[in-house]
């Protein structure tokens, strides 16, 4: 915020500043509320609290105006970006707490257990109360959680060693309500949710803040109030952002009093920020589809390349099929003597036992299509007979065919392969 826009309205500081400033925290009747639930906790001596509300709603700067006012004899570790596995949580927790953690290359979650166990003892012994405070605990893995509520379980004979806060979205209280969590839930002692303010708590939550950053020259109309509370529904860290923009604009046109038009100017400041916002995201969300566009194409790509590699094998297959057909016509009028095996009305099923009978037997083995049409046979082709009777018995026995059999004379054959 410029010096000239301080000056003109004799404000000493931002009244509406969006990042948490425990100098300007209003304390409305569920502020008030959670305040007062974090400050039983810590006197009670109980395992957890959970603060939940929408974005916006006050949770940050509620949970700094409780750490701005406590005692010496208590310290926490404070983990603001919780999406952490068991491990990584406790890692957290213990630099947080300023623990030094042994440089092993692995270094397993029983021994950080341990190591963070031993320093909650030590600070129990110096007469200290220690607190983890999780923000945004929504974003906790189930499996974090439950790391949570054993570690919740320490205690001595007479105390526990460590309180829990978590803080978080209305998500957290769906995610607490799963039944994987049913132990954790049963030891939260104090559940405060966070709602909106009232119109009348807007108007006063207005007031304060411009009161509070010495700005007594500047007036806010009913009317102005009501459209603020309209757009905002309440919720703090809107309210901020629309009296900024509405100061502004009456700072461009040199007056102190906020009426329905600056607000309305603020509205349209904020669509074309909402605007950019969807633009930004329109953009990545462009890039994601050509990003799949690309995939798609590679994949129809690939298909098609197989695809067309199988044809092409099957033609060649196939080529290879018609070549032998042409080389074995020219055997059409030649007779032999022929042992069958077996005979079957599938193509398939011949090609198969040729295959098998090829390699028990090592010799070639041939598939005839019989003058029928609707069989197929596999065979031993011989032009001298005794040859035949001699391998007859032989590939009898190798092949534990006892139905194969030799023709008596020399006959025309029909080669398919």
């Amino acid at each position: 915020m410029s010096n000239n826009f301080l000056e003109f309205f004799g404000f000493e500081e931002d009244p509406f500043k969006i990042t948490p400033d425990i100098d300007f925290y209003f304390n409305s009747k569920y502020h008030q509320e959670a305040l007062m639930a974090l400050e039983y906790i810590y006197h009670s001596e109980e395992g957890f609290v959970v603060i939940v509300g929408e974005p916006g709603t006050g949770k940050t700067i509620t949970i700094r105006k409780f750490l701005s006012q406590i005692p010496d004899n208590m310290e926490y570790a404070y983990i603001l970006f919780p999406n952490l596995s068991p491990e990584e949580l406790l890692y957290a927790i213990l630099e947080d707490f300023g623990v030094q953690i042994p440089k092993e290359e692995n270094t397993t979650k029983n021994k950080l257990f341990s190591i963070l166990k031993d320093f909650l003892i030590n600070k129990k012994k110096e007469g200290k109360k220690l607190f983890i405070i999780v923000d945004e605990a929504q974003n906790l893995p189930i499996e974090t959680l439950e790391e949570l509520r054993i570690l919740s379980n320490l205690e001595t004979e007479k105390e526990k060693l460590l309180q829990i806060i978590l803080i978080g979205q209305p998500e957290l209280e769906e995610k607490l309500n799963s039944p994987k969590l049913r132990q954790l839930k049963q030891r939260i002692t104090v559940f405060v949710k966070l709602s909106n303010l009232s119109k009348d708590e807007t108007e006063s939550y207005i007031n304060y803040r411009l009161s509070k950053a010495g700005g007594s020259s500047v007036r806010i109309t009913k009317k102005a109030i009501n459209e603020v509370y309209k757009l905002s529904k309440g919720i703090p860290r809107l309210i901020n952002q629309i009296m900024e923009r509405a100061l502004m604009a009456a700072f461009v046109n040199r007056e102190y009093i906020i009426d329905t038009k600056h607000i309305k100017k603020a509205k349209e400041s904020l669509k074309n920020l909402e605007s950019n916002k969807k633009n930004s995201k329109m953009k990545n969300f462009i890039k994601l589809l050509i990003f799949l566009a690309i995939i798609i194409i590679l994949f129809i790509g690939v298909y098609f390349y197989i695809t067309n590699f199988s044809k092409n094998k099957e033609n060649n297959s196939q080529k290879d099929i018609t070549q032998n057909k042409k080389e074995t016509t020219k055997n059409l009028n030649k007779k032999y003597y022929v042992l069958y095996f077996a005979t079957t009305p599938s193509l398939g099923e011949a090609i198969k036992i040729k295959k098998k009978y090829e390699e028990l037997s090592g010799k070639k083995m041939y598939i005839l299509k019989l003058k029928n049409g609707k069989l197929y046979a596999v065979a031993r082709l011989y032009e001298d007979k005794e040859k035949g009777q001699k391998e007859q018995n032989i590939l009898k026995n190798i092949l534990n065919d006892e139905d194969a059999f030799l023709t008596a004379n020399k006959i025309s054959v029909n080669i398919l392969n």
